[in-house]
């Protein structure tokens, strides 16, 4: 049987819905991927899919709704919507033009559902799927959480090596493990523990010489220059680690991974550079330790903080700082202070987003409840988190456009202590000074990525 995934244009690879074709080829159907910036009506209408499939997210789920609709009107399939939208909003499932929907793992749902279809047999009970079927909604549970990762296929890298800008990526991205033992307010793994409460452990691991095997695969078929592990938390199994760290000496390449200041010691960090990590993504979020830990949860000090990064220089690993502002509970000053952090930290490359109260999150609660937003209407959240505060804060436009400064202000302090950076956000709307910031921050941003990663991106 075949099925289509569409999904809206990427520039790293889509590892979630490469891993579910991986489990579909290898269950014996035929799958292929086409953006929404390509002629996906020509594609359907030659290759005939019996499945459609979106991941979809809080910000970009109306447009596939309704794209769904439009090529709904003018072919025959049956239409699968997955992703973090599909798994917190039960509702999705209503509507219209929506037959399936995935909530959670789809690994081995997608596989079963597509089973079924092939042998005409029902599919109203496929645990982890939502299914519409002559207007009623059958609603099942969710199935347990795959435990041996090493039983799942390699994602599916010809799937999305198609497109040259992919393939030449020097950089390739894997996944290590899944889940997170953290309950970061404004992240969706709380509730996503809750949905799989006394379906299996949270967090889970490959073996090492599974993900090193997939690795070696994808380096030798493929061009690579940096290996990129997207998990959550690279270094939270320091056994699993240390074998890691031993094994990863084989592979001659550089790595890039994400840590977590309070788990960073100098043991770790002199395991990582030993084996060969390049640089790493670490978290501060905010200089306030009472939002931090009380409001976020992210429950780590600012001593911490300052101490992870002191370890990353002293061994030359560079690293991302990743930031938010706009918090609630925040202010203009108090973002100011996480710049302030930041210069004090001295990153590679310094991070910054909006927050976003996205729905379903401890956060997004918090902020109804204490009136930071009301009325907050979910179709119309922006599907990135750069441009625009939602709360009612004071100074929103200065916040909003602390956050085009931010980064560039970190690399260059003397704006802070000169009083330029006041002057910068004070005056949003001048054309002038526009122009000149964009053409500036885009080539200090390239200059940036070159730093953190070693080599040129495209």
């Amino acid at each position: 049987m075949k099925i289509l995934f569409i999904t809206e244009g990427f520039f790293i690879e889509p590892l979630g819905i490469m891993q579910l074709s991986g489990c579909l080829k290898k269950a014996g159907h035929k799958t292929d991927l086409i953006t929404t910036e390509e002629d996906y009506e020509s594609k359907i209408k030659e290759w005939k899919p019996k499945i459609v499939a979106y991941s979809v997210m809080t910000g970009n789920h109306k447009t596939f709704v309704e794209l769904n609709n439009k090529l709904k009107s003018k072919f025959d399939f049956v239409s699968l919507f997955g992703g973090p939208h599909a798994t917190f909003f039960k509702d999705l499932i209503e509507e219209d033009g929506v037959d399936v929907v995935c909530m959670g793992e789809g690994d081995e749902a997608i596989v079963e559902l597509v089973d079924k279809l092939d042998k005409n047999e029902d599919i109203k009970n496929i645990n982890n799927l939502n299914v519409k079927k002559d207007g009623v909604v059958y609603r099942n549970s969710v199935r347990s959480l795959i435990e041996d990762l090493d039983s799942l296929p390699f994602p599916d890298r010809d799937i999305v090596m198609k497109y040259d800008k992919i393939k030449n990526d020097p950089i390739k991205h894997f996944v290590a493990g899944r889940g997170c033992p953290f309950n970061c307010k404004y992240c969706f793994n709380e509730k996503y523990a809750k949905v799989y409460e006394g379906k299996g452990k949270r967090v889970r691991w490959r073996s090492v010489d599974n993900l090193i095997e997939e690795i070696k695969e994808v380096n030798e078929k493929y061009p690579t220059k940096v290996n990129y592990f997207q998990d959550d938390t690279f270094i939270l199994d320091k056994e699993w680690l240390k074998e890691f760290c031993e094994r990863y000496k084989e592979i001659n390449l550089p790595f890039h991974c994400h840590v977590r200041a309070n788990l960073v010691d100098e043991e770790i960090v002199k395991m990582l550079k030993e084996a060969n990590c390049y640089s790493v993504h670490i978290a501060a979020e905010t200089a306030d330790d009472k939002i931090r830990n009380e409001v976020l949860n992210r429950n780590m000090s600012k001593e911490e903080i300052l101490n992870a990064c002191k370890l990353l220089r002293k061994h030359k690993i560079k690293f991302m700082m990743q930031n938010m502002i706009g918090l609630p509970g925040g202010s203009l000053k108090k973002d100011i202070e996480t710049l302030k952090l930041n210069i004090k930290c001295k990153p590679t490359y310094a991070w910054v987003s909006i927050f976003q109260p996205y729905p379903g999150t401890e956060l997004e609660k918090y902020c109804r409840e204490n009136g930071y937003v009301e009325d907050l209407d979910y179709d119309n959240i922006g599907s990135n988190f750069y441009e625009r505060s939602l709360l009612k804060i004071e100074d929103r436009k200065k916040v909003e456009h602390l956050q085009r400064w931010f980064a560039y202000v970190v690399d260059k302090p003397f704006l802070y202590y000169s009083g330029l950076l006041n002057f910068f956000i004070s005056f949003p709307k001048w054309k002038g000074l526009n122009r000149w910031y964009k053409g500036v921050y885009q080539n200090f941003r390239d200059k940036k990525d070159y730093e953190l990663f070693g080599v040129e991106l495209k």
